[in-house]
């Protein structure tokens, strides 16, 4: 237990002091340890790992940090990362599942999923826990995302905010869609961030209608014919924030639908927070469009940023 004066702290104090842990700005640390050639993208990651490390040392300095720290450390569930090969994202799959199973209240506490779609054959990722595609020649059974989530789904409170971060375009867009629809993000997602992907399918913006904030950095559309179910009979979400860069084929079918869809996928006529790069020509050609779409209830247009490459998404 802690010592005087520590031990004197009230809870709400205590948690101050990990909240400001939490908060500190790892990035300068982050550059040191990387080369000039690495992508910002490490950077960013590496600091975000520097976060989790300096929590973690508290957590294990006094119990009494201990309940505090690992609200922050798993408000935000990162399945992929630096895991190039299926094996890897397999193993590190196996053993998100065999905490989560161990250990169900650290289920409760997640909030955010980010998902890294590092392999170029990643549809068995979206795949059920039951399907041929996940069982080996021995019969075992591979873990998948639908396994975590079916985990998570029995939270009290299950995550709302999805981050999917590539390079890798989705290898099976309809089974995405599918997927995320029969899962409880149909029912709580309301932040979607999607980083250097490619093949998006635009169901995936129709299938969540609480969606509130949108980001798209480098993302490109997927030309598959989606099934009529995906495309219509669903409640469209009204966007409060959009952040979008050298995405401008995919906002442009969020305005105009290919055939197929009887409706635009997002309601624009609630948006207050519109953010774009204005040195991308093709994103600027959207600005008036939108403009037009959400003169009522606009509030900030951001034309200042800069950011370039998949770091982006870390700064928001």
């Amino acid at each position: 237990m802690l010592n005087p004066p520590l031990s004197l702290l009230s809870d709400d104090l205590i948690d101050y002091l990990v909240e400001y842990v939490a908060s500190l700005d790892f990035t300068n640390e982050a550059v040191n340890d990387l080369s000039l050639s690495d992508p910002s993208d490490h950077i960013a990651r590496l600091s975000a790992s520097y976060s989790d490390k300096a929590l973690n040392n508290l957590s294990l300095a006094d119990r009494a940090f201990t309940e505090s720290c690992q609200k922050h450390l798993f408000r935000t569930l990162t399945l992929g990362r630096e895991t190039t090969t299926r094996g890897k994202i397999y193993k590190r799959l196996t053993k998100v599942k065999r905490i989560l199973d161990d250990r169900p209240l650290f289920a409760t506490l997640v909030r955010k999923i980010q998902l890294f779609i590092e392999h170029g054959r990643n549809a068995w990722i979206f795949q059920n826990p039951s399907s041929e595609e996940l069982c080996f020649e021995d019969g075992a059974r591979d873990v998948s995302l639908i396994s975590i989530l079916h985990l998570l789904a029995n939270s009290p409170i299950p995550p709302h905010e999805l981050h999917i971060i590539g390079p890798y375009p989705f290898e099976d867009p309809i089974l995405v869609v599918r997927q995320l629809a029969e899962s409880f993000f149909a029912h709580t997602l309301t932040i979607l961030h999607l980083v250097a992907c490619e093949n998006v399918p635009l169901p995936l913006f129709l299938l969540c209608p609480r969606l509130k904030e949108v980001l798209l950095d480098t993302v490109g559309h997927a030309d598959d014919k989606h099934p009529a179910e995906h495309c219509s009979g669903r409640e469209v979400p009204a966007l409060e924030l959009l952040d979008y860069c050298d995405s401008h084929t995919v906002v442009k079918q969020m305005f105009s639908p290919p055939p197929g869809f009887p409706t635009p996928v997002i309601l624009w006529s609630k948006l207050r927070v519109l953010i774009l790069c204005p040195h991308k020509r093709e994103d600027m050609a959207l600005l008036q469009p939108i403009l037009d779409a959400a003169c009522t209830t606009l509030e900030e247009l951001h034309l200042s940023s800069l950011y370039l490459g998949p770091c982006r998404w870390s700064v928001l």
